[in-house]
């Protein structure tokens, strides 16, 4: 085992190592950008520098210090904003299990996955699973579903001092239960000892209270940083974004007009710091970079996609929020957005590009662009296209860059 003093010189190093990699990523994006809008990728931070320097920032959590109060005081005043955003798939991100539609349409049935059959019951403490093995068949209660469904859903449970994910998930686009992502491919073997390796594996996967922390703060609200993970706010909720609403509340309540400075409000930051607020969940520029995650995995990180792109480097106005309403639900069609690419770009090869519209025309269609200028890929282990937020002109053949 390592002494603390040799632990403590071994994260120096390699903090050391991630700081000098950060400067050199940073002399060249300043290099690149120079000239540029004034929002480059100098001004980007990772995740944990945004919540180190700002009283408040996605992701970061409670403390007993903390006052949540819940969208429905938020709704006292913001009405129709809550409504809309209670609609929402980031405000269903997050429930119990027993509120998961796709789970509770199981109940009695049997689901197959990977050979291993999972029947689900239900309970007073919520869906149970039951994983038929021989003679010696193993039960787990599942307490919370991650996601809303419309791309996946994923089911932990706290055990103690960890979390179990289960083995099997939900897919929206194949309309059934299929292995969770980042988990092993499992195959039937004989009973054996490698039998037993994967009947345990087929339990589900152990996931240690950092990492089941992080989940949670991306998908609810009031985390506490230390003890049980008790008393949340599930889903993408009001507080989730804005931070924690009493002090806010109770001014409003009372008609003093500096409730406004109580609570986070995205839409006064720059550009570049709205997508690093998204990116707290999303990942950052600076996190991907960091994390050394290139080409086609980064494509999940739509952050970091989107700063890569000309319009974010040429454009300002490029942000999450100019495509994205966070308090209403995801629009898919690419028609939709046309009028998006539209803001910036003109719209016909006779008209000639302004201050306004700096953007050209498009030389082969006039509607549709996303279709085109965001592809989407494939990722099979969520059974998924998702679109690249790198905006450019795609080249047949040509590797997805960055």
């Amino acid at each position: 085992m390592q002494s603390d003093a040799t632990e403590k010189a071994i994260s120096m190093r390699m903090q050391l190592h991630h700081r000098i990699i950060r400067f050199l990523v940073l002399l060249v994006a300043a290099a690149v950008l120079l000239g540029s809008s004034s929002d480059t990728l100098v001004d980007e931070m990772t995740t944990q520098e945004r919540i180190d320097k700002n009283p408040w920032w996605p992701t970061k959590l409670s403390s007993s210090a903390d006052k949540y109060v819940g969208s429905a005081a938020c709704a006292e005043c913001h009405s129709d904003i809550a409504k809309s955003q209670a609609q929402s798939e980031m405000a269903q991100s997050l429930m119990p299990a027993s509120q998961s539609e796709y789970l509770t349409a199981e109940y009695g049935k049997t689901l197959t996955v990977d050979g291993f059959n999972y029947h689900i019951e239900k309970t007073v403490q919520g869906p149970k699973f039951t994983l038929e093995a021989g003679s010696s068949p193993v039960s787990k209660t599942l307490a919370w579903a991650f996601g809303s469904g419309k791309i996946s859903q994923v089911y932990m449970t706290p055990e103690n001092d960890i979390y179990n994910e289960s083995h099997f998930s939900y897919f929206d686009s194949i309309h059934g239960f299929d292995g969770t992502p980042a988990q092993p491919v499992l195959r039937v073997a004989g009973q054996d000892e490698s039998h037993e390796s994967e009947l345990r594996k087929a339990i589900g996967r152990r996931v240690e209270m950092h990492e089941v922390r992080r989940c949670f703060a991306c998908h609810a609200a009031n985390v506490p940083a230390q003890g049980p993970i008790n008393n949340i706010i599930a889903g993408v909720t009001c507080e989730t974004c804005h931070g924690p609403g009493a002090n806010h509340t109770a001014a409003m309540r009372a008609n003093l007009p500096q409730g406004i400075a109580l609570i986070m409000n995205p839409a006064n930051l720059r550009p570049v710091d709205q997508v690093d607020f998204c990116g707290s969940c999303h990942a950052t520029s600076m996190d991907v970079q960091m994390a050394g995650s290139f080409g086609l995995p980064s494509i999940r990180f739509p952050a970091y996609r989107l700063q890569n792109s000309a319009c974010w480097r040429n454009d300002a106005r490029i942000q999450c929020t100019a495509c994205h309403d966070p308090h209403k639900p995801l629009v898919r069609g690419t028609a939709a957005y046309d009028e998006k690419c539209l803001a910036c770009h003109v719209s016909g090869p006779g008209v000639k590009p302004d201050a306004v519209h700096p953007g050209r025309a498009c030389s082969v269609a006039t509607k549709d662009c996303a279709s085109c200028h965001m592809p989407k890929y494939e990722f099979p282990d969520v059974h998924h296209k998702f679109t690249d937020h790198d905006i450019r002109i795609v080249r047949q053949g040509a590797p997805i860059p960055g």
